[in-house]
């Protein structure tokens, strides 16, 4: 049976070193002073340590229910955000249009439902869920509506497509359904993306799967590890984490971006794109700690981080242990490596 899965998709490219620090003083040498200082972090296992601004989710890894995956990402990747992005929400040969929440809602229809997969902070359909007809895409759950005037309702639009048995009909049903059941969504007044998803959730209109696009984590310049944006926007993280595991009974959080950023500081204090990234999970079914292999600071990629985990191996176990459904559809071509990330 699968449990319901949040995609967090940080858009740009999060600075996986300056959010985990890894062990020994390998950091302090490749940065100098643009380092994540070791005094100030949080203790995680092993030497690992998390920015500070990252309270509630330290107090979760100390639980165990956190599972951090340092060097992270889909081997040769590009350097283009469109392409790297495309690339992680396929987590599949580039002859494949689909994304692997499409596919494994696909894999796992037993239905049809507009909401089985929903994604807040953009209106284009994202990538990784396309494969399903069971999906939409809306800035806020208070947009899907009729507009306003025109004399037009969902009443006289079930009489207009009644006899109609054509393809029209079968969306404007959709359509229809989806309008009907928004109704019975109770979203507080000025909630942000994370606060909607739980309402949706907790609507019970079928979800099975959330996408919430976090946009700016494309850091050239200034990334300020403390007193800096990166700092706000990781305390922002932290809320939105924390909202999402506390709103939602037996939800698994899946943050990732589409690279990770180079190792040594540019010019501007910043970090341009690099390759391996850090995926974390969080949710009572995981399994806490650092997962995965680490390549260490100093056998480099042409200066990055070296790419020692694949995204897809993540990919295909959220499949199988949450999701309920067959890695081989949801991520094909992933090799047969698992990471032990659940419990």
């Amino acid at each position: 049976m699968s449990a319901p899965l949040v995609v967090v998709f940080l858009r740009g490219g999060l600075d996986g070193l300056s959010l985990l620090r890894p062990p020994g003083d390998e950091l302090d040498r490749a940065r100098g002073e643009a380092a994540l200082p070791a005094d100030g972090t949080r203790p995680v296992a092993d030497g690992w340590s998390l920015h500070h601004a990252a309270t509630r989710l330290a107090a979760r890894s100390a639980a165990g229910s956190v599972a951090f995956v340092p060097a992270c990402g889909v081997p040769g990747t590009s350097r283009s955000h469109f392409e790297a992005q495309a690339t992680v929400e396929r987590c599949a040969p580039t002859t494949e249009s689909t994304g692997f929440l499409g596919r494994a809602l696909a894999a796992g229809s037993v239905g049809s439902s507009p909401f089985r997969g929903v994604a807040l902070g953009q209106p284009q359909t994202p990538a990784l869920l396309r494969g399903s007809a069971d999906v939409l895409a809306t800035t806020s759950l208070s947009g899907i509506r009729l507009r306003p005037g025109g004399g037009v309702t969902t009443t006289s639009m079930a009489a207009l497509w009644r006899d109609d048995r054509g393809p029209l009909s079968s969306s404007g049903a959709g359509a229809l359904v989806a309008l009907e059941r928004a109704r019975t969504i109770q979203v507080p007044a000025g909630a942000g993306d994370a606060e909607q998803l739980v309402a949706l959730f907790a609507a019970d209109v079928g979800t099975e799967v959330g996408v919430l696009n976090v946009g700016g984590w494309d850091h050239h310049n200034q990334i300020g590890v403390v007193g800096g944006t990166f700092e706000r926007m990781i305390g922002e993280l932290d809320s939105t984490i924390e909202t999402l595991v506390a709103g939602i009974p037996g939800v698994t959080v899946f943050v990732v971006s589409e690279f990770g950023r180079r190792v040594a500081a540019n010019d501007s204090g910043g970090f341009d794109h690099g390759r391996g990234g850090l995926a974390v999970l969080i949710g009572d079914r995981v399994r806490g700690g650092v997962a995965g292999d680490w390549p260490g600071l100093v056998d480099l990629d042409e200066g990055d981080l070296r790419t020692a985990n694949d995204a897809r191996c993540v990919v295909a176990e959220l499949a199988e242990r949450i999701l309920g459904v067959d890695a081989g559809r949801v991520a094909p071509g992933a090799p047969a490596t698992r990471l032990g990330l659940f419990s």
